[in-house]
């Protein structure tokens, strides 16, 4: 697409807000019937705004479509988003509460969450697209609704490259319309866990052999490990920074929104998936993807 054909962002993110509790330092897992405190807590916001602030920091015009209400949640949000710069023309406001709140606890080598959120995010439909003129679609999560589905082939139909989280679906490749939808994206971007779920695989080399035969482009977020991904036959393996990690949430957040700025700027995809990891990585270096770096701190992080 060129640059005269889009005029509102280089990325549209199309995914809900969630207001993170961050629980660090517990003695271990919650369990029934017990109390246990955490050492240390902070909220953090989360959900596809680490993607928007990964963007916006990294200096992609970054979009982000999503639906905020009168209560607290939506309004502290909105407040941190105005404070970090993020562009807010695409929110849509309603006048009653719509609350989307996480608790996570968080270990050093994982998290887990218990999750609330009130009615399902309004899809944009291909006059949404004509008017914003993005180029990059990122959607932060998979979904088999037929509107996913015209979204996704409406973008396709523009030149819009459309990049597709996972999010923890239920659905597996057995599930009606799930290959069709990977097959409409270019580019899938579940973590480890999620691809192995997916496909059914015991492992990730085995969960990117599957998903390639329906994606062009697979990219899975290991973590610790980095990612790994194959694009039209081609494996690339990136290593995660060596950092000290402190809080594990919104980490894959991050990574899609370096991945989909290096989509844009950089001429090979091995650096653009490094930009994923650069991001990933410095996002566990704080609460809640909150440590995630600028345009001009990249450099430092390359592979030499």
């Amino acid at each position: 697409m060129s640059e005269e054909g889009h005029t509102g962002c280089d990325v549209l993110v199309v995914g809900e807000y969630y207001f993170d509790l961050v629980f660090r330092g517990l003695p271990r897992i919650p369990q029934l019937g017990t109390d246990i405190w955490a050492r240390e807590f902070d909220w953090a916001p989360g959900g596809a705004y680490s993607t928007a602030l990964a963007l916006t920091r990294l200096g992609s015009r970054a979009g982000w479509w999503c639906r905020f209400g009168n209560d607290v949640f939506s309004l502290m949000i909105i407040e941190e988003a105005s404070k970090d710069g993020l562009d807010g023309s695409h929110f849509i406001h309603v006048d009653h509460p719509l609350r989307r709140v996480s608790a996570a606890f968080s270990f050093t080598e994982d998290r887990g969450f218990i999750s609330y959120s009130e009615y399902p995010e309004p899809f944009p439909v291909r006059e949404d697209l004509e008017r914003i003129r993005p180029r990059v679609l990122m959607l932060q999560g998979l979904s088999l609704d037929p509107r996913w589905l015209a979204l996704i082939e409406a973008a396709r139909s523009m030149g819009i490259i459309v990049c597709m989280d996972c999010q923890n679906t239920e659905a597996t490749l057995s599930t009606p319309g799930m290959i069709q939808v990977l097959r409409s994206v270019d580019v899938f971007l579940p973590n480890a866990t999620e691809a192995c779920a997916v496909t059914g695989a015991g492992d990730v080399e085995a969960a990117l052999d599957i998903l390639s035969q329906y994606c062009r482009t697979t990219v899975i977020k290991c973590g610790k490990d980095g990612a790994v991904a194959r694009r039209d036959g081609d494996i690339y393996r990136v290593p995660a920074l060596q950092v000290e990690v402190f809080d594990t949430t919104g980490a894959g957040d991050s990574f899609n929104g370096g991945f989909a700025h290096g989509l844009l700027t950089e001429s090979d995809f091995s650096d653009a998936l490094e930009l994923g990891v650069i991001c990933g990585s410095l996002a566990v270096t704080g609460y809640g993807g909150r440590n995630l770096p600028f345009k001009d701190e990249i450099d430092r992080y390359r592979r030499k």
